[in-house]
């Protein structure tokens, strides 16, 4: 059975959406290289996120060549019906799997760029929540039919719990994580000694996850529209924005990272001026003794290190310590502000 012009449709659009993220993730490499960094458990998480996408795409080619998807369920037979659910089930396994690997790569990514002791706290816990979900999940659609064979082959005696409030209830579940990921950076970025332009910039980056967001959300919605009499035809959009999701999720989490690959554009000197004067005057919140690390984006190297308006190089104190005589110290604190 070939593809219907829906199944192309599909086909074509995931397509193009899965190179997207093989591409970022090819670029988010250059520029751990280009830096000289070494990769770090978000980007090994970020390699496997790309291996099950590409699995799903696999998935979803035979899903609609020998799986019936996009066809109306009165014009496909009862083999192909049963190859319908075998796709959808392994469809199920891989996406239940995608989805957190690649929320736990963004979460280590944001580990690695800010380290007060507060944030890692948050994030632990939350890629323990996150973990922990995962494993639930993965249970759930292992357990969902009991027989399993039962899924698929409806002459088999057997008792299934209500897919359809499984799907919606993860799904719900998953909209609030990608909002509280989404906003998790926004008030570390804007504390970092950083001209006001560059921390926008940030955030713009991080912002496009809000499109993800969006997916998430509509996933929901198109849910409601899938109706078990016409599963093989009204399954579509769900199946569309099942892959749409991770895919732009992906290539979101490597955005970040591959912004170091760009010339940067030097401010003016009355620019420099006008943060140097700002940075003399800026002091971290008293919350956290930590320092403040500011990091090149592209590697998650360390080149200064801020405590409480005192710059550090490369973990020495930039101070120049002169005796002017006995019990007399001057210390002088050299603050360069600028972009690398």
């Amino acid at each position: 059975m070939a593809p219907n012009r829906k199944g192309e449709q599909m086909i074509i659009i995931v397509s193009v959406l899965v190179g997207l993220a093989i591409i970022s993730t090819s670029l988010r490499i250059c520029a751990r290289l280009k830096r000289r960094a070494g990769f770090g458990v978000d980007d090994y998480l970020c390699f496997i996120a790309v291996l099950l996408m590409i699995g799903m795409l696999i998935e979803l080619v035979l899903w609609c060549t020998i799986g019936g998807n996009g066809y109306p369920m009165a014009e496909v037979d009862h083999h192909t019906l049963e190859l319908f659910y075998k796709i959808f089930l392994s469809n199920q396994f891989t996406y239940f799997a995608l989805t957190p690997v690649i929320k736990i790569s963004i979460i280590c990514f944001y580990r690695r760029l800010f380290t007060t002791r507060t944030f890692l706290r948050a994030t632990f816990a939350l890629n323990c929540l996150l973990a922990a979900w995962a494993a639930g999940i993965f249970l759930a659609c292992a357990f969902q039919c009991r027989p399993l064979r039962a899924y698929w082959d409806h002459s088999v005696e057997g008792h299934c719990f209500d897919g359809y409030k499984f799907f919606i209830v993860n799904q719900s579940f998953n909209v609030m994580m990608d909002f509280v990921i989404l906003g998790l950076p926004i008030p570390m970025i804007w504390s970092l000694h950083r001209s006001w332009q560059d921390r926008l910039g940030l955030n713009l980056v991080f912002a496009l996850g809000g499109f993800v967001c969006f997916a998430s959300i509509y996933r929901i919605v198109v849910l409601f529209y899938i109706d078990p009499l016409d599963i093989t035809y009204t399954i579509y959009d769900a199946t569309l924005w099942t892959h749409v999701e991770p895919s732009i999720g992906l290539v979101v989490s490597c955005l970040p990272i591959i912004r170091g690959l760009f010339p940067r554009v030097k401010p003016t000197r009355s620019s420099q001026q006008k943060a140097h004067s700002r940075s003399s005057q800026d002091q971290l919140p008293v919350e956290s003794s930590l320092c403040m690390p500011d990091y090149d984006y592209a590697s998650s190297s360390q080149h200064r290190v801020w405590c409480d308006g005192e710059e550090i190089k490369k973990g020495t104190q930039n101070r120049e310590r002169n005796s002017t005589g006995p019990k007399k110290i001057t210390v002088r604190t050299d603050i360069e502000v600028g972009f690398t």
